[in-house]
């Protein structure tokens, strides 16, 4: 069996979604719960500019660790972001309703963050035993862009990102 998936595979399969989303929101927890001003779980809006990074493979394996170096080593990073999330909204919906149904995720009604559940709060993939390389480069890269979106404020990231949130 071929441990690689290729992007059709991936885009059909919104379990891939919620791999992504879920290190995302494990990134950016591990980060914002250090900071006062800051939410320790990222909103709905900012969760819509996941899938359209990690399904760029260029733009996925260019995520560093901080913002700058991010964008600096990929200037195409953020063309047309905006508009690949709009495209992408069905995607993340499905992602977001097959977690939300799974009870990985939860809605918290206060401030609109998204959560994770307290059985899921540690890597899907070892949890599960998976190996496969392109589903570890999904985990990877969205938890270092969690990382990023909390390390900064809305204003920087719609900045940077050229995005709205």
């Amino acid at each position: 069996m071929n441990k690689n998936l290729n992007l059709f595979d991936i885009l059909q399969n919104p379990a891939i979604g919620v791999i992504a989303i879920h290190s995302f929101i494990l990134g950016y927890n591990n980060v914002a719960k250090h900071k006062e001003d800051k939410n320790d779980y990222p909103s709905l809006n900012q969760l819509f500019y996941i899938l359209p990074v990690i399904y760029d493979i260029s733009a996925m394996k260019s995520i560093k660790n901080e913002l700058y170096t991010t964008l600096t080593e990929n200037k195409n990073f953020t063309l047309e972001l905006e508009e690949r999330a709009r495209k992408m909204s069905g995607q993340t919906f499905e992602s977001l309703n097959l977690g939300f149904s799974k009870l990985i995720f939860k809605l918290n009604r206060e401030n609109f963050t998204i959560e994770i559940e307290k059985d899921y709060n540690k890597n899907i993939l070892d949890m599960m035993k998976i190996s496969t390389e392109s589903l570890r480069n999904i985990q990877t890269y969205s938890k270092r862009l969690g990382n990023i979106f909390a390390k900064k404020d809305e204003k920087m990231l719609q900045k940077a990102f050229q995005i709205r949130f």
